[in-house]
């Protein structure tokens, strides 16, 4: 699923089952992807992770959880891109 938001910077969701999600968000040459490829097993909340910036910078995924539904993890992320918007 693709959202545009009005300053037209955009997220794409991908939610194939319960444990396995990527959301995408992009605004101009900033970017942020959160999602659990089974990679970056150095970093505590294996397998989430993010990408802030770009593709190699990666870190602790602090917005979604694991164990949440499709939908608070959707709107956790939802409130973050709000955040971001705001600012």
């Amino acid at each position: 699923m693709r959202l545009v938001f009005i300053d037209s910077s955009f997220m794409d969701i991908r939610y194939p089952v319960d444990s396995k999600y990527s959301f995408h968000w992009q605004r101009d040459n900033e970017m942020i992807r959160i999602d659990t490829a089974p990679h970056h097993r150095q970093l505590s909340t294996y397998p989430r992770h993010m990408h802030i910036g770009k593709e190699d910078d990666v870190v602790e995924d602090t917005v979604t959880e694991i164990d949440n539904t499709i939908e608070e993890n959707v709107a956790c992320v939802l409130g973050f891109v709000r955040n971001k918007l705001e600012k």
